[in-house]
């Protein structure tokens, strides 16, 4: 299922605009004993993932509580794997101001 929501645009908008945001959702909640890797091997599989599944795979990785990635090498590729997508989702560089 989706969520969304409408709002309006600016108050120095010349004409009467919307923005229209949402986000889908997924029943699938990541486990440590799924196949993570395949999840994140490649830019167009990460981009599948939701918002929600993204911060499960995170808790898994980074939650003391949680059940732990076995065995410790797995844990460490997923790791690497979870890196490259967090550089992808937020790079280094700045983006060009816009309207250049």
């Amino acid at each position: 299922h989706s969520s969304h929501f409408v709002t309006t645009v600016s108050p120095k908008a010349q004409e009467k605009r919307l923005a229209y945001n949402g986000w889908w959702q997924s029943s699938w909640v990541p486990t440590a004993q799924d196949p993570l890797e395949e999840w994140l091997r490649t830019p167009q599989q990460r981009a599948t993932l939701t918002h929600a599944q993204v911060l499960a795979i995170n808790d898994i990785l980074d939650d003391p509580w949680a059940p732990r990635i076995q065995p410790p090498e797995r844990h460490d590729k997923i790791t690497h794997l979870r890196s490259q997508f967090m550089d992808e989702l937020y790079p280094k560089s700045k983006s060009a101001p816009i309207g250049t």
